[in-house]
């Protein structure tokens, strides 16, 4: 029997989901766009604005594509953001509570141009 950690079990996850965005919206921006969402929320930013800037070469720089990639440029910023200065949130007491982690989207929405 093969010992499986929890770490490859999240990543054969990922990629079930990366191959599911795929079948659904086929090879568009959107999809590539959908799926940079998903590796941002699963914690893997490199990835993603790797992603988002290959667009640009696979895509070309139509209004489209470039709205989708500054798009996401700009959610990846405002997460990182969220997540550096939302880490411990204060309550009326001021004692901290700590954030609870993110669940991964069972969906990813995305808006066709």
């Amino acid at each position: 029997m093969h010992s499986e950690t929890l770490n490859d079990l999240s990543l054969a996850g990922l990629q079930i989901a990366i191959q599911d965005i795929k079948d659904e919206l086929f090879d568009t921006p959107e999809c590539d766009y959908a799926i940079a969402q998903l590796l941002s929320q699963w914690g893997q930013a490199e990835k993603a604005e790797q992603l988002l800037d290959e667009m640009l070469l696979k895509w070309g720089t139509s209004p489209d594509v470039i709205a989708l990639t500054q798009r996401g440029h700009t959610e990846m910023k405002a997460e990182m953001t969220s997540e550096m200065t939302g880490s411990e949130l204060l309550a009326e007491n001021e004692e901290p509570m700590h954030k609870p982690p993110k669940a991964a989207p069972a969906q990813v929405r995305v808006v066709a141009a």
